[in-house]
């Protein structure tokens, strides 16, 4: 991470300096920790004042509950583009197809979910963010799920709460994997699959 100094300050439209910020966020928490992150830091390897930064988020807290939003967005899209690139495939291989998805950003965004596994950490408005954007996911995945002739007839509420229980599922063999070294993306979607799709099979007769 390099410093830029406030004085030299490029203009640049509202939506691109706020991407900019957020992505030094994210590298300086995820690097330095949440206690240890100052604004003044973060402001000065954007390239900012200090005061600028306030104007964009209002708080740390705020400038974290953006930086998670910003990470669990992309993840999100993600999950959300790996369903639809798979229209016409079997219901299994298209839940591995995202369970895949999941694990590869998780590998390709290191820093972000440095951040997202900090959850224990988070209070207020950030805390507030991961389980919003938490539920978001869950949602996506059930109703991609009630897209497949084997789940339709089944109760929506019943097949968010599978989709729940899968989004956990990756979530914590992410966490585990990061202490774990050695397990690949593949590896890693085999082991939910194999251990939750014969489950949801049952249930949907799939």
């Amino acid at each position: 991470m390099t410093s830029r100094s406030p004085g030299t300050r490029v203009r640049m439209p509202r939506a691109e300096r706020e991407a900019q910020m957020l992505a030094v966020a994210e590298q300086v928490f995820s690097a330095r920790g949440i206690q240890a992150t100052t604004m003044d830091e973060i402001a000065e390897l954007v390239g900012v004042t200090k005061p600028l930064i306030y104007d964009y988020f209002g708080s740390k807290e705020g400038l974290l509950a953006a930086t998670i939003e910003r990470a669990r967005g992309q993840l999100l899209a993600a999950l959300i583009d790996s369903w639809v690139a798979l229209p016409a495939a079997p219901a299994r291989d298209r839940v591995r197809g995202v369970v895949h998805a999941f694990f590869s950003f998780i590998d390709e965004h290191d820093q972000a979910f440095a951040l997202l596994r900090t959850e224990g950490a988070l209070i207020g408005e950030a805390s507030a963010s991961v389980e919003r954007i938490r539920q978001q996911t869950a949602k996506a995945f059930a109703e991609g799920l009630l897209t497949l002739p084997a789940f339709e007839a089944l109760e929506p509420r019943r097949v968010t709460a599978m989709a729940e229980i899968l989004i956990g599922g990756c979530e914590r063999l992410a966490v585990w994997r990061s202490t774990h070294p050695g397990t690949t993306a593949d590896e890693a979607t085999e082991l939910v699959v194999t251990t939750i799709w014969d489950g949801l099979a049952s249930v949907a007769g799939a």
